[in-house]
């Protein structure tokens, strides 16, 4: 018998605008290359930062497995700390959004505020 798949609270989703590509050539044969990101303006930056600042959050809140160690890891002042970052840059980025977008990432801050306060 299938259950009903309801969304968690608790699972994250893929809400966060990317940057834009820079075009970086690849070599045959070779991995991702590096790119200098002091070349990106930074409205590009900070979307990728709350991106790196959202998944650190709800692993260290203990919802997510972190893909390094494959270990649940809860730290709720580190959780705390990524989820009071994250809504900072938030507040820096806000003018320079489309609608859409603002909505979006204010939303996510929501789910992790909401998720934080069951945690802890």
């Amino acid at each position: 018998m299938a259950k009903d798949k309801k969304k968690s609270k608790t699972e994250p989703t893929d809400s966060i605008p990317e940057p834009e590509e820079a075009s970086v050539p690849e070599e045959e044969g070779s991995g991702p290359q590096m790119m200098d990101i002091s070349a990106l303006p930074i409205w590009q930056l900070l979307p990728l930062f709350m991106r790196i600042l959202d998944s650190v959050a709800w692993q260290k809140m203990g919802l997510i497995v972190n893909p390094m160690t494959q270990e649940i890891e809860k730290d709720l002042v580190q959780a705390r700390t990524a989820i009071d970052s994250y809504e900072a840059l938030l507040g820096q980025l806000k003018e320079h959004l489309e609608p859409e977008a603002k909505k979006a990432l204010e939303s996510r801050l929501a789910d992790l505020k909401l998720n934080f306060s069951t945690q802890a």
